[in-house]
Order: structure tokens, then sequence, then C-alpha cells
């Protein structure tokens, strides 16, 4: 009856070792996200171990072992383990096994060697700060450690890394670090050659415990709409100038059901699709109500960073990528281009994919659903969010889709040519006026508006393009009329 009683001990022991010491490093309660120049590293430890000192093993990632060659079971960014020992030193172990030390312990000025290869360098660590900081809407005392790097004979040299500081709070662990696993690459007989631009600072942008900053989000968070919510979206896609396809969607979110499984909403779609090839104008709309199913997606619920497999949908091989982060104009999570993915053929190694085309990274929005993206490939292509309502939240320009295949005008207004050179004439009734016409193009934005003051009125269409319009007139009681109208 004693052994587990001891056990439970052992294992409590442990965990208070791994979680609550002052100034630790990094902790196994909690995930933690890092930012740099817009991109979000986010550190989750998988397990623990304890040999004398407690061993931290972050989630693995995807690395090059050799030219063409790379694993999908790599160090992760933070290191291949971490070793926090209890006189304070907590050990970064890099993927080629050398050791990056950082005295957490250590007071105002107090220095030692972070890094050392026999013959090549050395990088001497100091505490040059020590203050209350505020950061993520929390506040703690902060260490900032800098670094200054030394050639064989202990001579200063100049380096990237001299420019470099980390900070490490007392409570919460990193507010600044460093990408320890590649520290390797950064000397001088270092193979293959890493650029210095590739180890960076990444700062604190999310915390899990306490709940704060940036987040990981999933699938079902993509999708995340209540009755009243609407998104309008911009297809475009062009190979030549005599051949381009423009999409243009609204949803309007009208009933949401949640299941254990599932969320369905029915949905009100206003969708019109413009194709013009060689001079040609094929046009569709569509207003209707549909539903929507969104399912669970266990492979995009994977933290940015962690190895996703799958299989693709144009054959049966496997492949492997990581999902980014992105804080942009939105939270976006991304599925990488396809240069991205790694396809194993049976041997140790994964390759990356030789991919002739348009690519794109497909990012999704956190409640704003997804895929956008933009790529240029003899031609451009892009789907972009350009409008949303969510609750009280408004953002962008709405879509305002004109989408009659002919035109719907009462009998007191007459419109001429159609198709049209340099001017249109309207006609309207005495009882009709005052009036105006608006002129959009296919992608939903007002190109021009006339005030129409007499029953028979022309307006200049010169400045116009070639190409298909859509116009409405309207007055102060009603709308008149719409319609399509193609400009020669």
């Amino acid at each position: 009856m004693k052994k587990p009683f001891l056990l439970s001990i052992l294992f409590l022991s442990l965990v208070f070792q791994v979680a609550s010491q002052n100034y630790q490093t990094v902790n196994s309660d909690r995930v933690a996200s890092f930012q740099y120049n817009g991109d979000h590293g986010f550190v989750r430890i998988d397990s623990v171990a304890y040999d004398t000192d407690s061993i931290l093993i972050p989630f693995r990632n995807i690395q090059d072992v050799d030219y063409w060659c790379y694993t999908i079971n790599g160090a992760h960014w933070l290191g291949d383990k971490i070793i926090i020992r209890e006189d304070g030193f907590n050990i970064f172990l890099n993927r080629d096994g050398d050791s990056i030390y950082i005295n957490t312990a250590a007071s105002l000025n107090d220095s030692w060697t972070t890094f050392h290869r026999q013959g090549e360098l050395s990088i001497i660590s100091t505490v040059i700060n020590h203050d209350t900081m505020s950061f993520l809407g929390l506040q703690d005392s902060v260490k900032t450690i800098g670094f200054q790097v030394y050639n064989e004979l202990m001579n200063p040299m100049n380096h990237l890394i001299n420019n470099y500081t980390i900070k490490l709070s007392k409570n919460y662990g990193f507010v600044r670090t460093l990408n320890y696993t590649i520290f390797s690459d950064l000397l001088p007989t270092s193979y293959p050659p890493v650029q210095f631009e590739n180890l960076v600072e990444f700062d604190i942008s999310g915390l899990s415990d306490p709940v704060t900053g940036i987040q990981d989000f999933t699938w079902m968070d993509i999708y995340d709409f209540q009755p009243g919510d609407e998104i309008h979206v911009k297809r475009y896609w062009s190979q030549t100038m005599q051949e381009t396809d423009i999409q243009l969607l609204i949803l309007r979110y009208l009933e949401r059901t949640d299941y254990p499984d599932s969320i369905v909403y029915h949905a009100e779609r206003i969708f019109s699709r413009d194709y013009k090839n060689q001079g040609n104008y094929t046009f569709t709309f569509i207003h209707d109500t549909i539903p929507e199913i969104i399912h669970p997606n266990p492979i995009f619920d994977k933290l940015p960073g962690e190895v996703g497999i799958d299989t693709i949908t144009y054959g049966s091989e496997l492949i492997a990528y990581s999902l980014k982060m992105y804080s942009g104009t939105h939270l976006a999570k991304i599925i990488p281009e396809e240069n991205y993915w790694f396809f194993n053929y049976g041997d140790t190694c994964w390759h990356t994919a030789i991919y002739d085309g348009c690519m794109s990274d497909y990012a999704y929005y956190k409640g704003l659903g997804g895929p956008y993206l933009w790529c240029w490939w003899f031609g451009e292509s892009y789907r972009s969010l350009v409008y949303y309502k969510k609750g009280d939240v408004e953002w962008g320009t709405p879509l305002v889709i004109v989408g009659l295949e002919e035109a719907k005008l009462s009998s007191d207004v007459k419109v001429y040519p159609n198709p049209v050179k340099d001017y249109l004439s309207v006609e309207l009734k005495e009882s009709a006026l005052p009036a105006k016409i608006e002129i959009y193009n296919v992608m939903g934005s007002l190109l021009k508006e006339f005030v129409l003051m007499e029953t028979n009125q022309q307006i200049s269409l010169q400045q116009l393009t070639p190409g298909l319009y859509f116009y409405q007139i309207v007055n102060e009681k009603e709308a008149l009329g719409s319609g399509k109208l193609v400009v020669e």
C-alpha cells in the first residue's frame, strides 16, 4: 500500500520542480506563442522525464537532414530537449546535440558561458537589466540577458548575436527568446550554411495559462457564425487579359444548429459569376438558401508548426506539412503552398514537392471562413474577404451584386442602346423624376452615378473600358429598374 503513495509523492515533486521554479524558461503546464514579423511560433511540452534533472521535450518539427532530405520528427525550433537543473541552469540542446546554457538564477551583471565550441567561438551571456515589465496585460519581474561572441583566443568578435537579447519573467517564462535549434548553423564550419537572419528574436504573443494574447484556433472556430452574421467574398482568376473569371459571393447566416460532431447552418446565398473569353461573356446569377455542414478537421486542429500527415486528394501519396499562423488584417491559420509539402517514397527521407503552376498559401480566418489566397503564374488568381458583419462589428466594403440576366424595367423607363459605345440614353416619365442611375462593375463596386432631371437624358460612358457592367435606376420612392449593360 505504500508504493503507490511514494510514486504519487515523486510525481507531485516532479511537477512542482518542472512547473513552479522562479524564472524557469519554459513550463510544462502551458502552451505559449511567440511572434516574429507577424508569424507565430508555438511552444508545447509533449513529454517530461526525470533523471537527476527534469527533461522537457517540445513537439516535433520538420527539419532538413541533408540536401533534398527532410525529417518530420526533427527538433523543435526552441531546441531538441530542454534540461531544467536544480542549480538554475536551463539547457537547450540544438539539433546537433550542442548545449545552450541559460542561467535563470543569475543576478544583475552576472555572466556565464552560454555556448562554446572548441577552436571556434564562445558566447558569453550577461544579465543586463532586471526590472518590472508589462506584457500581454500581465506585469512581472523580468531579467534581460544580452550576448557577446568571442573567438578561440577570447577576443570579442562582431556577430549578429551581439545585437540580440532574451527576456525572462519570474512567473511566466520567456518573454523574448531565440530559435536555439539552429545555433550551430551560425558557426563558420556549419553545413549546410544558414543565413544569419534565420536566428531571430521571438516576442511573447500568447499564453494558455493564464489565457491571454494569441491563442491557437480550430476548424470549428473558423466557421463560428451566428444568425445575422454575413461575409462577402470576391474571387478573381485570369489566365490572360483575354480570359477572366470573376465571382462574387454573399452569405447571410439565418439559422445555426449545433450537434456533438458538427454545426449545420442555413444561409442566404447571393452569387454572381462573370466569365469572359475572347470577348464572349457568360453571366450567372444565383439567389437562394443553402445548407452548410461543418465537421471537425483533426489535421487542421494541430498547433502551428506541429507536423500534420494527410493524403493528397489527387493520389495515394502521404504528405507532411505544418500549419502557420499569421497576424495581419485578420488572424490567419495557414496551410502552406504546395512547394512546402513533403512527400515520402518509402525511404528514410521526406522530399519537397516539385510543383509547376499557381502556388498559394491557403489562409483561414478565425470566425470568417476561408480559404483566402493569392497567387500569380502567367496570370493572377485570388480569393479575398472584402466585408463581414458579425454581431455589432463590421469591416470592409460590402458588395453590391446586381444579378439580373435581363433588364427588369418599369413601364416608365427605357434604357438604350445596349450594347453601348459612348452615350447611354435614359427615358423616364415626368412622374418618375427626379431619379438617378448607378453604374456598377462586375466586382460590385459603384463606378458612376448620374442624376436624372429630364424625361430623355443622355449620359456619357466614354471613360468606361469595354466590358460587362450593371445599372440601377431609383428615385426617392422606388427602384425603377436594373439590368446588365455591355460597353463596347
